[in-house]
């Protein structure tokens, strides 16, 4: 196999595609049943979005021919997200391309690879949003800096709060008001979960002017495993789990149970969480779909192969989960 042709080369390419695309769904991922994924217009090093809060509330007339109170809308947060690259690639030299005489195999298998490794990226940095949500210090994946915008809350949330706050760390809406989302030091019980959900849906369903909006729950979200269990009998069951009264079981159906491999927070408290998945505010953009390319180094006379692709989450609501147990500082 001393050369390959374009055209083979062209080839070889889209077989790779198959195979990276066939790879990343060979396993169930979580990322897109919980984020709205965006990628229509996602463009750019990043995004920038400002909050619009309107006008204010309607004012009732005391009298017959009251003049309209003309106001000027008002802004409220900002969001940012950055777009970040991620990338592979592999050289083949040209003694071991013209020795394989089933090239075709070696590229899908390397493709093969690159799909799970697409899937695990995506995964590992979407779980970050909540494996690292409550620290006080914040984490690169709430950075929005991108190229021209600077986020002005650094490695926090908009606000610059984490994105699970405790009571002893409340933020402040543009109405003065001030929320927390996370309640410390619980296990996931019928009792924590009541408290966590009546947090989610009674509490914080307030807007940024403090007015009453609905802010459903539909989902409690878990670790694989033992937390799974537990959740499972605390919606699926008739009657009360673990009571002695056969109670009927308020919580049955309340809400779907979704457990997720990657969630890692909380260790003496494992941290569960309330929300409502695909929320508008809380969305994972698809910047570049993975993009595989194979070609040829002049240099050496071998062959390269390569992969890359851009993603980045958008949080642009503190209410679209809630915490239980994790982390407590």
């Amino acid at each position: 196999m001393p050369g390959l042709r374009a055209d083979q080369q062209a080839l070889y390419v889209k077989d790779m595609y198959k195979a990276e695309y066939e790879s990343y769904k060979e396993v169930e991922t979580k990322h897109d049943k919980i984020f709205k994924v965006v990628s229509k217009g996602v463009e750019g090093a990043g995004h920038k979005e400002t909050q619009l809060l309107g006008a204010g509330d309607l004012e009732r007339h005391t009298v017959e021919g009251q003049d309209i109170n003309f106001k000027s809308p008002k802004e409220g947060w900002s969001y940012y997200v950055k777009y970040h690259t991620f990338s592979d690639g592999i050289t083949l030299t040209k003694e071991a391309v013209a020795d394989t005489v089933k090239l075709g195999n070696l590229l899908k298998a390397l493709a093969n690879s690159w799909g799970k490794s697409v899937r695990l990226a995506k995964e590992t940095m979407a779980s970050d949003v909540f494996n690292d949500g409550g620290d006080l210090s914040g984490s690169y994946i709430f950075n929005g800096s991108h190229t021209g915008n600077t986020d002005p809350s650094g490695n926090l949330l908009y606000d610059s709060k984490p994105l699970f706050n405790l009571t002893g760390n409340t933020r402040s809406t543009k109405g003065a008001g001030t929320y927390y989302n996370a309640v410390a030091s619980i296990s996931l019980s019928p009792t924590s979960f009541e408290t966590v959900y009546n947090l989610h849906t009674a509490t914080n369903n307030r807007d940024e002017r403090d007015r009453v909006v609905a802010n459903p729950a539909d989902t409690l979200l878990v670790r694989t495993g033992a937390e799974r269990f537990i959740a499972d009998r605390l919606v699926e069951s008739t009657n009360m789990p673990g009571g002695q009264l056969n109670d009927v079981n308020v919580y049955k159906s309340i809400v779907s149970v979704l457990d997720w491999d990657y969630l890692t927070d909380g260790t003496t408290y494992k941290a569960f969480y309330v929300g409502k998945r695909q929320h508008e505010d809380f969305q994972w953009h698809d910047r570049q779909m993975p993009e595989i390319d194979f070609f040829r180094d002049h240099n050496n006379r071998g062959y390269k192969a390569s992969i890359d692709a851009r993603w980045g989450p958008m949080i642009k609501n503190f209410r679209c989960w809630s915490r239980g147990g994790g982390t407590s500082a």
